[in-house]
């Protein structure tokens, strides 16, 4: 048997950086950020305490690559189809979207949510979601600009708080949320 390339030792570290960050996210998002420790998180991801501190130097590193591996996976909404929304249909289907993804991803999202007011990681916050939340504002913005409103950032903003407000309760709920009630009329109040 021949050694292994340098490209194999690549594609085995991504696999354990992806089993390693997978176990942080269903850790994080059960037990707490301040309650998973990194041997949980080791034990989990079927891995050595020292080789997980070989992909990740300490466990807020690891929170921060959890947040942008979750980021990511809601990011390619706007990514691969260069979101704009030029009409009523593209703005329920956009709406949609967003709702599909988060039922896709709730252990993301419980997550997500459950990190979003601790001060102690919202310099993470801000590095990894200011950039992607401004570019999903600016979507819906130039969607109520060209239809015409008065001020399409306060509506955007307003939409914005909306579905975070639905989705968290979705999140709390999960199904005995209404949630296709509740999205037919955010689709009604604002296409």
């Amino acid at each position: 048997m021949s050694p292994r390339t340098e490209k194999q030792f690549e594609e085995i570290r991504r696999v354990n950086e992806k089993i390693i960050v997978e176990a942080a996210l269903l850790l994080f998002s059960e037990e707490g950020y301040a309650n998973a420790s990194m041997q949980q998180i080791a034990k989990l991801a079927k891995v050595s305490k020292g080789n997980l501190y070989n992909y990740f130097e300490s466990k807020e590193i690891l929170l921060e690559n959890v947040l942008q591996y979750g980021i990511n996976q809601f990011s390619e909404l706007y990514t691969d189809n260069q979101i704009e929304i030029q009409s009523e249909e593209d703005f329920e289907q956009f709406v949609r979207a967003n709702f599909e993804i988060l039922k896709d991803n709730k252990q993301f999202w419980k997550l997500y949510y459950s990190l979003l007011t601790q001060t102690k990681v919202q310099h993470l916050f801000q590095k990894i979601f200011s950039p992607f939340l401004e570019q999903y504002m600016k979507v819906f913005q130039t969607y109520f600009y060209k239809k015409g409103d008065e001020n399409p950032a306060a509506t955007a903003m307003l939409l914005g708080s909306i579905i975070d407000g639905v989705s968290l309760g979705f999140i709390v709920m999960e199904e005995i949320y209404p949630l296709e009630d509740v999205l037919k009329k955010i689709i009604e109040k604002f296409k």
